[in-house]
């Protein structure tokens, strides 16, 4: 997790230098907060009591780089962190309550296409497209009170995700640098090879341009 920190943050730090010196392209970082879950079979990756799975909190931040191609349409492009993943709660034979989740940590490239809607004088965001996302760390945190052999579910995560995106994005400050925003995404392929699962997260977001 440290050498990947250290990784993003000089991509972050030169790409920010390069791409700087060119106007066309505006560079900004991202941070976001997520309400993240997996969806489909994920009663199977979790052990067998009468429990309930919900989703968690994620995180994520990065390197956002976009370009205008005319005052309505622009493109956008990141390079960022992300955790997915989901929780479970359950009443152990002791009488009690007691979790064990599902924590996936990604490199993820989203790529968007937008449209830029002027309200009140200011720039409404409104975006759609792909992610691509590699997964460098899987696990499966299974309660003390309710061991069990968890190797299958937590090794079978595919490397590869691919995800559908959508963001919307509005400047709170006079210079138009702030901007906050919502974003959902849901993958568009299971991300298990032993159960159909999907991630899924939606959310609030944070960019600041660099120029």
């Amino acid at each position: 997790m440290k050498l990947f920190c250290i990784s993003l943050f000089l991509t972050y730090s030169i790409t920010s230098v390069i791409i700087a010196q060119n106007k066309e392209f505006i560079v900004g970082s991202v941070i976001g907060f997520y309400g993240v879950e997996n969806k489909g079979d994920i009663k199977y990756m979790y052990s067998k009591t009468n429990g309930t799975i919900s989703g968690t909190g994620g995180l994520s931040f990065g390197l956002n780089i976009s370009r205008n191609f005319s005052k309505i349409y622009y493109s956008a492009l990141e390079l960022r962190y992300m955790r997915k993943g989901s929780i479970y709660t359950f009443i152990t034979s002791y009488g009690t309550r007691s979790w064990e989740a599902i924590k996936l940590d990604y490199v993820e490239i989203p790529f968007i296409a937008g449209l830029k809607i002027n309200i009140k004088k200011k720039p409404l965001f409104v975006g759609t497209g792909f992610a691509y996302a590699r997964l460098f760390s899987s696990k499966v945190l299974v309660s003390d009170l309710n061991k069990w052999d968890s190797s299958i579910e937590e090794t079978n995560f595919k490397k590869n995700d691919i995800s559908w995106v959508a963001n919307l994005k509005y400047p709170i400050n006079k210079s138009g640098k702030l901007l906050t925003g919502l974003r959902f995404s849901h993958s568009l392929f299971s991300i298990h090879s032993l159960c159909k699962l999907y991630n899924m997260d939606y959310g609030v977001e944070l960019y600041y341009l660099f120029n």
